[in-house]
């Protein structure tokens, strides 16, 4: 039985994976990849590298407290 070990070095903008460039997302940025690359490296080690590794924090809307309290009543009506 082998064990997959891939080559992974890193540069400011990009992993390279077996040869295989892997730009890193930005944020504010569309980032899009190509499946062929994806299935390339693998789904489990894309994930390891390119997933935010800390919850995105939520983004302050402006909503007032009774605006959010509305909301919810109207989610809930339409269940």
């Amino acid at each position: 039985m082998t064990t997959n070990h891939p080559s992974i070095s890193e540069t400011p903008d990009a992993f390279i994976v077996n040869g295989i460039t892997l730009h890193k997302m930005k944020r504010g940025q569309m980032n899009t990849y190509n499946p062929a690359i994806i299935k390339a490296i693998g789904a489990d080690l894309f994930f390891q590298l390119v997933a935010p590794k800390d919850p995105l924090p939520i983004p302050d809307l402006g909503f007032s407290q009774a605006e959010w309290d509305d909301m919810e009543q109207q989610l809930r009506a339409d269940q």
